[in-house]
């Protein structure tokens, strides 16, 4: 069957996230959706597991920073090291999200344009996924160096150190992390007094202003190539 289009060269991806066996998250969700959108996809699982952690039980593995760093080594002794974009989740140790810091500074000096996306996979609802040391590496490291950064309204207030119950709340807690470097910051999912019953995703940037309703990763990364390409202009 001949293909309806090809990989583009000039989007390239690194994707550096979770992979689960059985659901939708991480790798799981994004690899597909951004191949469909013509986006040629080098994954990276930061763990494998059986489902999310959010079942009563999981099995699987975890990557570690020697194994991101073997990877990593053997990609760029083959010349291979070469994305126009990288895109990380969830990291459960400092050290390994320290060494996609070390990642992100190579791409970036081979390709100052290569786009830095970040998800600051933290937790949700109140509850930490992850150990709290990494919330000072995303504060302090993560945040002046994304290009796009895509919390939840739970991982805004632990970046920005404020609580959001409103818009306003909110889009000051993003200005907060404008203000510390990164470009663009997309709230994916955000519940507020006046839509009980829909999650708002908010985004700014210098551009624009964004909000939609009914949110999903999938459409979270649609919207994020749109404003890529567009140059950050509203529709």
């Amino acid at each position: 069957m001949e293909r309806s289009s090809e990989p583009s060269k000039d989007r390239r991806v690194l994707s550096i996230q979770s992979h689960v066996v059985h659901g939708h998250v991480g790798n799981s969700a994004a690899v597909f959706p951004l191949q469909v959108l013509g986006c040629d996809v080098d994954a990276i699982n930061s763990v494998q597991f059986s489902n999310h952690t959010g079942y009563k039980e999981y099995r699987g593995q975890v990557l570690d920073s020697d194994n991101l760093d073997a990877l990593i080594t053997g990609l760029r002794s083959n010349s291979l090291l070469k994305y126009t974009h990288i895109l990380t989740g969830y990291c459960g140790e400092k050290s390994f999200l320290e060494k996609i810091l070390d990642v992100v500074t190579e791409l970036k000096r081979a390709s100052p344009n290569c786009l830095f996306l970040c998800d600051p996979v933290l937790g949700d609802d109140g509850k930490m996924y992850v150990p709290s040391e990494l919330i000072d590496v995303y504060r302090e490291r993560i945040v002046p160096s994304a290009d796009i950064l895509t919390p939840n309204q739970f991982e805004l207030e632990l970046l920005s150190g404020a609580k959001v119950t409103s818009e306003e709340e909110a889009l000051k807690a993003i200005d907060c992390l404008l203000s510390r470097g990164s470009k663009c910051v997309i709230v994916t999912s955000i519940e507020l007094p006046s839509s009980t019953d829909t999650l708002v995703l908010l985004g700014k940037s210098e551009k624009g202003t964004y909000v939609l309703t009914d949110t999903n990763e999938a459409e979270v990364l649609i919207l994020v190539k749109c404003v890529h390409n567009s140059g950050g202009k509203r529709n």
